[in-house]
């Protein structure tokens, strides 16, 4: 059955990579060499294989862009892969989200989507995802990058039909605070700061908030642990800084270097780096708005001031003498560190031994070594101190202030474990301040802190939206935590499954409130009165999950709604609970003329093996179509018709399979595949005669699955025969 196989089967991670790393290898091919070259057709074929393969697992997969990151269902293909981030970067440079690949697809179409994404005039965003259609590219689709997809976190800045570029769409979502960490940062490298500023002048009002001005100052100046802030970045904001309108640029530089974003060491180090034209630009632009400098960044650009053209920094002249640190150095010591004095009192052999000091002493590996650095981890060190904290919670020995210090302090480690995901810890603290809420010597004071920091709202508001951040990679935390409080974070859930645009997070969402089972039935089946046809359709799929066959008579009401989603979900629920009369319904979504709902029915008829609807779906495959636009339509019959496999289909496939077309002969030569894809499930004297034509096909795909049939036949009747055999001789023994 397709569709169960689809959602139950796992992608074979092995396989996913493998995949990815041809199609990435087959794309640096085709923008290499022409298209009939045999490097180029190799490598295409090669991805082509192992797309195949995943297609016996699934009808589609969708290959998610996240900047640099590929992601597959709710799942992240390895970060620090370098082929994996080469294939995400090209993608997502030509203004794409995701690719979707369906089964069906042909050598020819990967090429000529590989010849469209590398391609160096071609288009981006959305023109490329549309001319993928206009190419005939019908097995893969492209997802075009929509920065209003982010999600709002305030009110727009930016008009809705707005035609623009893709790296205004990420300044956009930068202003608005609709960017992860980071996900602005190479666009603000890549592009002119003249335009980011041109842009920042359009939309930024007088009174927009000073949080606006934070999030752009922060990308620039965001400082990295191992290096700093970047100089290239804080170049161009000084570039960008002075394009901006006299009042914008004003309160940029106020809210960048009046707080502690950048200090006067940090300075210092900076100001080093940079070339003199970066310097004299800086210069012009705090020389106009000097009063906004603070203290500690105007003595260093005094010093800029008073330093002599060619002289570096910490190189300054000053009546032939040296100054750093406000320390004279005679002019003889000074001439010792010129560059062409450094080799004569410098010899190799001492270059060699300061660059050894300063790597450090290396340490060997060792097992002993690695486990004491994971046991000296912060969630390490954190877990068994909250451990510990439990312990003394337990302990006899412990006073009244001692103990509502420890609560303190777990109250403290329980925020650091929520914004970190650590699901399962919080569970342990609220375990053990739940049993001392019931029986410990302080009652009191552990049910004041199960009120103020697990059942407050504000604390529940907190927990939801660590589960929608962190749930889908900490499953097993969640589910425990969930099930404890499952009794105030019920209403909260609900609420935030309506308002999520996520499509993972409210899968991930309904996956925890299913979890819930029949405590959550009477709120759905409340909830199928909303408004919103998405939120009655999923209220339909938990009412489903979680058995809720006492409700079958609000789901039949559904079960002819004018919004497909709820008809559809109602109709696969009464599927579910083999309600009777059921039947009516898909009989009238069957005969509908609209393709789309009526593709749904027939997947769910093969989905439960509706023997009722093999008619029906007869009269779909043999209805005539002259001019060939329905045979791909047909191939979701045939598949149905192979999950029933009812004897009464092999005549019209047999019939389907002989005709002919002079057009759309790709799609029907696909839909006489689907049919041999289809036959396991019919008896074998049906499709005998099926499978004789098929091991004469020329097509390879038929023909190896006719050969496969037919021995599997063979050693089937074979068997059968062993064991009528072996029952024949007990059966003499025994007389």
């Amino acid at each position: 059955m397709e569709e169960k196989r689809s959602e139950k089967l796992p992608i074979d991670a092995k396989l996913l990579s493998d995949a990815v790393i041809e199609l990435n290898i087959s794309r640096r091919s085709v923008s290499l060499y022409p298209p009939e070259h045999p490097i180029t057709r190799e490598s295409i074929e090669k991805a082509f294989e192992f797309l195949k393969k995943l297609f016996e697992l699934r009808s589609s997969i969708t290959i998610g862009i996240a900047k640099d990151t590929l992601v597959v269902d709710e799942y992240t293909l390895d970060r620090k892969n370098p082929v994996f981030k080469e294939f995400a970067l090209s993608v997502h440079n030509r203004g794409i989200a995701a690719i979707t690949f369906y089964s069906g697809l042909g050598v020819e179409e990967l090429l000529g989507l590989h010849e469209l994404i590398t391609a160096k005039d071609m288009p981006t965003g959305k023109t490329l995802a549309e001319l993928t259609q206009e190419k005939g590219l019908k097995h893969v689709v492209l997802t075009a990058l929509d920065i209003s997809k982010f999600g709002f976190v305030e009110d727009s800045l930016r008009q809705d039909g707005d035609e623009t570029k893709i790296w205004e769409d990420y300044v956009y979502g930068l202003l608005e605070g609709r960017l992860a960490e980071g996900d602005a940062e190479g666009v603000l490298l890549s592009v002119a700061p003249e335009d980011i500023a041109d842009l920042i002048n359009r939309q930024m009002a007088q009174d927009t908030p000073e949080v606006t001005y934070d999030r752009v100052i922060t990308t620039y100046l965001r400082k990295k642990e191992d290096s700093g802030i970047n100089r290239d970045l804080f170049t161009r904001f000084i570039s960008m800084v002075q394009n901006l309108s006299p009042t914008i640029k004003q309160q940029f530089l106020k809210r960048a270097f009046s707080g502690p974003s950048i200090d006067a060491g940090e300075a210092a180090r900076l100001f080093g780096e940079l070339t003199r034209a970066d310097i004299e630009k800086m210069m012009t632009v705090f020389a106009e708005h000097s009063s906004l400098i603070p203290d500690s960044l105007r003595n260093l650009i005094d010093k800029l001031n008073t330093a002599k053209k060619g002289r570096g920094f910490f190189d300054l002249i000053v009546d032939k003498k040296g100054l750093v640190d406000d320390l004279e150095i005679d002019e003889h010591i000074m001439g010792l560190f010129s560059e062409d004095q450094f080799e004569t009192f410098v010899t190799d052999k001492y270059q060699a031994e300061i660059e050894r000091m300063l790597r450090g002493f290396e340490v060997k590996k060792s097992p002993i070594l690695e486990e004491v650095a994971i046991e000296c981890r912060d969630e390490t060190v954190d877990r068994v101190a909250s451990g510990i904290m439990l312990e003394l919670l337990d302990s006899d020995r412990t006073g009244r202030d001692d103990y509502l210090a420890l609560l303190s302090k777990l109250s403290e480690l329980g925020s650091d474990f929520l914004e970190t995901g650590r699901f399962e810890e919080i569970s342990d603290i609220y375990n053990t301040l739940y049993s001392h809420s019931l029986a410990g010597k302080y009652r009191e004071q552990a049910s004041g802190m199960l009120e103020s920091y697990f059942y407050s709202k504000d604390s529940i508001a907190k927990m939801v939206d660590a589960f929608k951040l962190w749930g889908r990679f900490e499953r097993e935390g969640v589910t425990k935590l969930a099930g404890l409080l499952k009794r105030y974070l019920t209403d909260p859930l609900f609420d935030a499954l309506a308002e999520e645009k996520d499509p993972s997070i409210r899968k991930f969402l309904l996956s925890v409130l299913a979890g819930f089972r029949n405590d959550i039935l009477p709120d759905a089946v409340r909830r199928l009165n909303d408004d919103r046809w998405y939120v009655v359709r999923n209220m339909i799929y938990l009412i489903r999950e979680c058995g809720g066959v006492n409700y079958v008579d609000r789901i039949e009401a559904l079960a002819k709604h004018a919004e497909k989603g709820i008809s559809i979900e109602a109709v696969k629920t009464l599927l579910h609970f083999n309600v009777p009369g059921t039947f009516s319904y898909i009989r009238l979504y069957l005969q509908s003329k609209d393709l789309a709902l009526r593709d749904q029915v027939v997947r769910l008829a093969g989905a439960h093996r509706v023997k009722e609807a093999v008619p029906y779906l007869l009269e779909i495959l043999e209805k005539k179509d002259l001019f060939g636009r329905e045979w791909r339509y047909k191939i979701p019959v045939v598949k149905a018709l192979g999950d029933i496999g009812d004897p009464r289909a092999a005549e019209a496939l047999t019939r389907l399979y002989q005709s002919k077309t002079m057009l759309n002969k790709s799609d029907m030569e696909e839909l006489k595949t689907e049919i041999f894809r289809s036959l396991a499930n019919y008896p074998h004297s049906a499709v005998k005669p099926l499978l004789e034509k098929g091991l004469t096909s020329k097509n390879n795909e038929i023909r190896t699955i006719s050969e496969k049939l037919k021995r599997f036949r063979a050693i089937s009747e074979r068997l059968l025969n062993l064991k009528q055999k072996g029952n024949d001789n007990v059966s003499r023994e025994g007389n």
